[in-house]
C-alpha cells in the first residue's frame, strides 16, 4: 500500500431532523461539523487530496482553498462516493471514504486506522470497534451493535478501498450500506448458516470477514480500532447536544 492516498468526504445528505440543514454543515461550537473532519484528514501525512461531496455550499465555503476537489452528491451514499472518486485524477490506487458527521475525529485516529490496514493484505478495509471502547469514551451514546463470539462490535465511518475494484463491488456494497444498522438483516444477507451462528452468538469476525469477501468478490479486512471517534457519528439530537457540550471543553 502506498504511503499516500486520497480521501472522499461524504458531506451531503439530510439533517438530523426532518427539514433541518445538511447535517455536515450544522455548526458545532464556532465551526461547521464537517470542518472537524476536514482538519483531522488534512493534518494526516497519509492523505494527499480531499474531495468534498455535497451541496454547493461546500464550494462557497472551501472553494478558495486549492487543497480541495468537489463533487455533487449522488442519490445514495455509495453514489456520492463514486461521484467523489470520479473527480480524482491521481495515480494513487487507494482511496479513503469518510462521512462528514464524525466531529470527534482526530488525525491520530486516521493515521492509526491506515497503519493497521497496512499490516494486512486486502482489497478493502472497514473499521470495527468494541462496545467497551465506545462506552468508555462516550458512555451515553447509543449505537447499533452486533454480538459475535469475539465480542460486541459496531462499525466505523471509514472505508479504505482499492480504486480498481469499486465498480464491480457496487451492487452488493449498496445492500450492505442499506442494511448497515440491522445486524440481523446483514446476517440474512450473508446466508442461513451465518444467520444461525449470529443468533446464537457463535459467529466470529474472521468468518464474517471471509463471507463478505466471497459475496463482494474481493478480499476484505475488518480492522479493530481503539479510537471511538471513528465510530461515533451525529445522527440524533442527543448526539448533537453531546458534540456541542464537548466542543466547549
Amino acid at each position: 500500500m502506498n504511503d499516500k492516498m486520497d480521501a472522499v468526504v461524504l458531506a451531503g445528505g439530510g439533517g438530523i431532523e426532518e427539514g433541518a440543514p445538511v447535517k455536515a454543515l450544522v455548526p458545532i461550537g464556532s465551526r461547521l461539523m464537517v470542518d472537524y473532519v476536514i482538519e483531522a484528514l488534512r493534518n494526516s501525512k497519509k492523505i494527499e487530496r480531499i474531495v468534498l461531496v455535497g451541496p454547493d455550499d461546500l464550494r462557497s465555503i472551501y472553494g478558495q482553498d486549492t487543497g480541495f476537489l468537489f463533487a455533487d452528491q449522488g442519490s445514495t451514499l455509495l453514489g456520492s462516493f463514486v461521484a467523489g472518486v470520479d473527480v480524482i485524477e491521481s495515480p494513487n490506487p487507494w482511496v479513503l471514504a469518510c462521512t462528514g458527521d464524525i466531529p470527534f475525529l482526530t488525525t491520530e485516529a486516521v493515521d492509526d486506522f491506515i497503519s493497521k490496514c497496512c499490516e494486512v493484505e486486502a482489497d478493502f478495509y472497514y473499521p470495527i470497534l468494541r462496545k467497551e471502547t465506545i462506552e468508555k469514551r462516550f458512555p451515553d451514546v447509543k449505537r447499533t451493535y452486533a454480538s459475535l463470539r469475539d465480542g460486541t462490535f459496531t462499525g466505523g465511518n471509514f472505508l479504505l478501498i482499492r480504486q480498481e475494484i469499486i465498480s464491480r463491488c457496487l451492487p452488493i456494497a449498496e445492500e450492505f450500506v442499506r442494511l448497515r444498522k440491522s445486524p440481523l438483516a446483514l446476517a440474512k444477507l450473508v446466508g442461513v448458516g451465518m444467520l444461525w451462528k449470529h443468533l446464537f452468538g457463535q459467529l466470529t469476525v474472521a468468518e464474517a470477514e471471509r463471507r463478505v469477501s466471497e459475496l463482494v468478490g474481493a478480499r476484505g479486512s475488518a480492522v479493530v480500532s481503539s479510537y471511538p471517534e471513528i465510530g461515533v457519528d451525529v445522527d440524533k439530537s442527543s448526539d448533537l447536544e453531546l458534540a456541542q457540550e464537548l466542543s466547549r471543553e
